[in-house]
């Protein structure tokens, strides 16, 4: 009885540890097959004999067990904020240095200017100022007061998940980079070993740079805003809403002085213009008047005797 019991079990152990056994040579022969070459993110860096040094996890952006990615909450939300205003003045003298001035109060800085026309001509303006976040909506609606508004739009774009998932992707280059360093300190071996893991440590670092160039654009664009600001001069300005009555008694005023100086300017040039002809009109009057005096002096000179007609 005994015996019928113990063959069965030995029979089972048996063939338990020789498909282990199978199952660990074919693991290992499928390990030393892989080419030198191959992807890290299908295997690792294999040393001679294709040897793992090291294991990467299956998306190939650090090592196993070093994919901790912080996700983005109410709080911690990183967001692109931009904004388009244009406006018209009918003066645009002056503006240039407000909107300097607008930039500075609210911790800004001009990026980009761009200004065209001259006066007597309509002039125009444009600026891409960078403003913090915190005093987006404080700037924009300031900015709208430097004229009368023609159009404005403002936008944002959650870039959250983009922002964290590269600042994760950073700590885990960085965390392969540094073992990659320990690794050819520690382990010299052969010359095929050294140039393979240098062959990584400068892809690594190249996806690091890479990786650390997106991380800074987005980190500027959600901390600084940025607002696209046009203006432009236009005379006597009508927006589409009916103005107030104080607005028509300034316009009717503005435009009433403006034509007064225009008259005036006018005829101050016209001065200018005939001033240099005046010497020459002079002597083409003053030629035949003297011409005729003198010829009036002598028909009446005395002692000159006069002819009687018939």
């Amino acid at each position: 009885m005994r015996t019928h019991v113990v063959r069965p079990l030995a029979g089972a152990l048996v063939g338990g540890l020789l498909i282990a056994g199978c199952a660990e040579m074919k693991t290992k022969a499928t390990l030393e097959s892989a080419p030198a070459s191959a992807a890290p993110a299908d295997a690792a860096v294999r040393g001679t004999g294709g040897t793992p040094m090291y294991a990467l996890n299956e998306e190939g952006t650090g090592l196993v067990g070093d994919t901790t990615v912080v996700r983005p909450t109410e709080s911690n939300r990183k967001i692109i904020y931009t904004a388009s205003v244009e406006l018209a003045v009918e003066d645009f003298s002056g503006t240039p240095e407000r909107v300097a001035e607008l930039a500075r109060r609210y911790d800004g800085y001009l990026a980009g200017s761009n200004l065209s026309g001259q006066t007597g001509e309509s002039r125009r303006g444009t600026w891409t100022i960078r403003v913090p976040v915190e005093r987006f909506e404080e700037f924009v609606k300031s900015a709208k007061g430097l004229g009368e508004v023609v159009r404005a739009t403002t936008d944002s774009r959650d870039v959250s998940e983009e922002y964290f998932d590269v600042e994760a992707r950073i700590r885990n280059k960085t965390k392969e980079e540094e073992r990659l360093l320990a690794l050819l300190e520690e382990r010299p071996g052969k010359l095929e070993d050294v140039i393979a893991i240098e062959r990584e440590l400068s892809r690594v670092r190249e996806e690091l740079e890479r990786m650390q160039g997106r991380m800074r654009v987005l980190a500027d664009l959600t901390s600084l805003t940025t607002v696209e600001l046009s203006i432009i001069e236009i005379r006597n300005y009508q927006p589409p809403q009916a103005p107030t009555l104080a607005t028509q008694i300034r316009r009717t005023w503005a435009g009433s002085v403006a034509a007064l100086a225009a008259a005036g300017k006018g005829a101050l040039l016209a001065a200018v213009a005939v001033t240099p002809w005046l010497p020459l009109a002079a002597i083409v009057i003053a030629t035949p008047l003297v011409v005729v005096r003198r010829k009036m002096r002598s028909l009446f000179a005395p002692g000159v005797p006069q002819q009687k007609a018939g």
